[in-house]
């Protein structure tokens, strides 16, 4: 039941700053393009000047803060703040929702989307049900909007990550494996991303964000994942994830003298946090350098970053921590230490993580590491 709700966790996540298809207003753009950025109040400015109806609005001013409070690792007020402005959104989307109106299956979309966040925060409280039940509802609410009119490319975020993340959940569940094609859901979920990728103008950012994340952890297709991931750094220099995410990237293809100059940049786009964002972040950069320690063949300074990383860790999700415990497991195999490898490939087991780190040590468990 974890690794399901885990995954449903995720799915929730992405619904996250859903950007907008009904109206080109060139202050909402440059917004958008701001907070992808993390320049919070110059985005929000400009999404209280933008032309646009009053829920979408309020859905971007929503979303543009709840990520704020996360990237500063405030995820208690984050998920307080989200449920009460949930609460007071829907009464306007409620009065905005008439089927005559144009914009109807628009505003529907922003609607699944707003309930698709609500679901993330039951889940974090471990009220599944109800985490589930909004979750559904959201994803249920985009489709019929998609359904309603196929230009709504961003619609198509949220059903990859559907479909994405199904496949996902089946390679880890062999009583889901048997009624979905695994392959064929994460074929589909990318085949959403890429073309969110290819023709949303202003969804672009974060179908990027999603194939960058998906191509260096879960698919581990690195030239892939260094495309997309040299483009979206140079549009959107201040994410602190995706610099992170392409880093790695670099590090894992071998590109180290690039990777120095992205590392070497990060700490200059942290200046704004608060110093609980600035603690979650030097941690992340912590956990990047440790890749590069161990891919350069340092095995001791990588594991005391991963141990540091892991007895830190104070991220929202997993995948940092599980890929360090991996990797001080495949270290141990490397140096002959099966024992303590076994016992770090079982910790990753233990998570009950659908992620790809799982997969892994499962294999590991079986059959030593080798390169």
């Amino acid at each position: 039941m974890s690794r399901k709700i885990r995954t449903l966790t995720v799915l929730a996540l992405f619904f996250a700053l859903l950007p907008c298809h009904m109206l080109a207003d060139s202050l909402l753009v440059k917004g958008v393009h701001d907070i992808q950025n993390y320049q919070f109040s110059k985005g929000q400015s400009l999404f209280r000047k933008a032309d646009v109806p009053e829920p979408v609005r309020i859905f971007y001013l929503l979303n543009s803060e709840y990520m704020k409070l996360k990237i500063n690792g405030q995820y208690r007020e984050a998920n307080e703040f989200l449920m009460n402005g949930v609460e007071e959104a829907k009464s306007v989307f409620d009065k905005a929702l008439d089927k005559k109106n144009p914009e109807y299956a628009d505003i529907l979309m922003y609607y699944g989307a707003l309930l698709g966040l609500k679901s993330q925060v039951y889940m974090a409280g471990n009220k599944y049900l109800q985490g589930y039940y909004h979750g559904y509802r959201g994803i249920e609410k985009v489709k019929t909007a998609y359904g309603l009119d196929t230009t709504l490319t961003d619609a198509l975020i949220a059903m990859g990550t559907y479909e994405f993340y199904s496949g996902i959940m089946a390679q880890h569940y062999s009583v889901v494996g048997a009624v979905i094609d695994a392959e064929e859901a994460i074929r589909r979920g990318l085949g959403y991303f890429w073309q969110t990728w290819n023709r949303g103008e202003r969804s672009k950012a974060e179908a990027g964000h999603l194939l960058l994340l998906i191509y260096t952890y879960e698919m581990c297709d690195y030239p892939k994942a260094l495309t997309i991931g040299e483009e979206l750094l140079k549009e959107y220099p201040g994410n602190l994830e995706n610099r992170s995410l392409y880093a790695e990237a670099l590090i894992l293809s071998g590109h180290f003298d690039p990777a120095d100059e992205v590392l070497g940049d990060f700490d200059k786009y942290t200046t704004w946090l608060s110093e609980g964002g600035k603690r979650v972040w030097g941690l992340r950069k912590k956990y990047v350098q440790a890749v590069y320690a161990m891919e350069k063949g340092d095995f001791q300074k990588a594991e005391s970053l991963f141990q540091a990383v892991i007895k830190n860790y104070c991220f929202e999700y997993q995948w940092q921590k599980n890929r360090s415990l991996l990797k001080i497991g495949q270290m141990a195999d490397l140096q002959g230490n099966r024992k303590k490898a076994l016992r770090y490939y079982q910790r990753v087991v233990d998570s009950k993580e659908t992620t790809r780190a799982v997969l892994e040590a499962e294999k590991y468990l079986k059959k030593p590491y080798l390169p």
